[in-house]
């Protein structure tokens, strides 16, 4: 309603109201008719006015919302038209035809093969060498420190001081990299060696601590499970003291379960091949097991780090080994196999 509407009706009640007071019937009826009738004529008009503005805001609602999805589609077509000329920039064609595209398909696809290919036969060439290489292949290996022989596996002596009197090692004699990826007639001998130096070392008043570790930077080396006799007082410290170790060398944030309880199974059913990891086992007991995520964490002396906090070792005798002489490996060769001949297993 305008204003100058609402003043001619503000005056039509004033002249009405005096009228009415002045006791004039006739003029109090006359205005009374005209401002009754200048109300109807107002509420005429004001939805016409409201249709009016109804359409007008509808008609630029439309218009924004169309300018808005035009917006939006340049702004797409924009960056489909920047992909497309990043992606022809840097496409090994040069004709956009299905022809050519297919051709760089197929010549993508023999180019990835060709790579795989190449990496692994550089794999190939590596572990060749490596097996070529190895000290601990039974070819190669320092026959005098061999004590015992099988069929897949050899029984020997460290050629370095011994961190405690009875160490030894389990080798397969081909070359295999862990438990897990080994032949199962290889594990199975294993196995064999391990009762047997239980029981060897249980009528010595020891407890055997077997080893293995298994790493990222060594994938290719010879696997080899070490034998660290304990005596009975602190033997029982053992899995205190790795349990710990292992606890503490991963990051809080590592990915994989810090702590692995080998109960009732075996490092085999455990993990998955070709998986960095340390496995340690305490005599006829289960150990632990634990997946290598940060080589720096489990050095090469991990295993010997620990078992010299337990029996209090010199720090050098385990980061910095003596190298023996031929006698004194001949010597601790003889005294080994007196206490193994009672037990061997692999008979001539």
């Amino acid at each position: 309603m305008s204003k100058e509407k609402i003043e001619d009706l503000n005056e039509l009640g004033a002249k009405l109201i005096k009228a009415e007071l002045l006791g004039d019937e006739e003029l109090a009826a006359s205005l009374r008719e005209r401002l009754e009738n200048a109300r109807k004529s107002s509420q005429i008009e004001e939805p016409q006015f409201n249709q009016t503005s109804s359409k007008i805001s509808k008609k630029n609602e439309n218009y924004n919302r169309e300018k808005f999805h035009k917006h939006k589609n340049r702004r797409h077509e924009d960056q489909e038209a920047k992909m497309f000329k990043r992606n022809y920039k840097y496409d090994e064609y040069d004709d956009l035809n299905y022809d050519d595209y297919a051709t760089t398909s197929t010549k993508k696809m023999k180019n990835d093969f060709k790579f795989e290919k190449k990496i692994e036969n550089k794999i190939e060439k590596e572990e060749k060498r490596t097996a070529e290489n190895c000290l601990y292949c039974f070819e190669n290996a320092q026959k005098h420190l061999v004590i015992s022989v099988g069929k897949h596996c050899y029984l020997s002596l460290p050629s370095t001081e011994s961190i405690v009197e009875g160490s030894c090692m389990i080798v397969p004699m081909s070359h295999c990299y862990s438990s897990v990826t080994c032949d199962e007639d290889v594990w199975q001998e294993i196995e064999m060696y391990k009762k047997v130096l239980i029981e060897m070392f249980d009528k010595r008043r020891c407890e055997c601590v077997f080893y293995e570790m298994y790493t990222s930077e060594n994938k290719y080396g010879h696997m080899i499970i070490e034998c660290v006799p304990l005596g009975m007082n602190v033997s029982n410290l053992a899995p205190i003291y790795f349990k710990k170790a292992i606890i503490e060398s991963e990051s809080e944030w590592s990915t994989n379960k810090k702590l692995i309880e080998l109960k009732d199974k075996t490092i085999r059913n455990t993990l998955p091949k070709n998986v960095a990891y340390f496995t340690v086992s305490f005599g006829n007991d289960t150990g632990f097991a634990h997946i290598i995520e940060k080589n720096e964490a489990y050095p090469s002396h991990f295993a010997k780090e620990v078992i010299g906090g337990i029996v209090d070792l010199d720090p050098l005798s385990w980061m910095r080994p003596r190298k023996e002489s031929f006698s004194e490996q001949s010597k601790k060769v003889i005294e080994f196999s007196k206490w193994w001949k009672p037990y061997e297993f692999n008979k001539c």
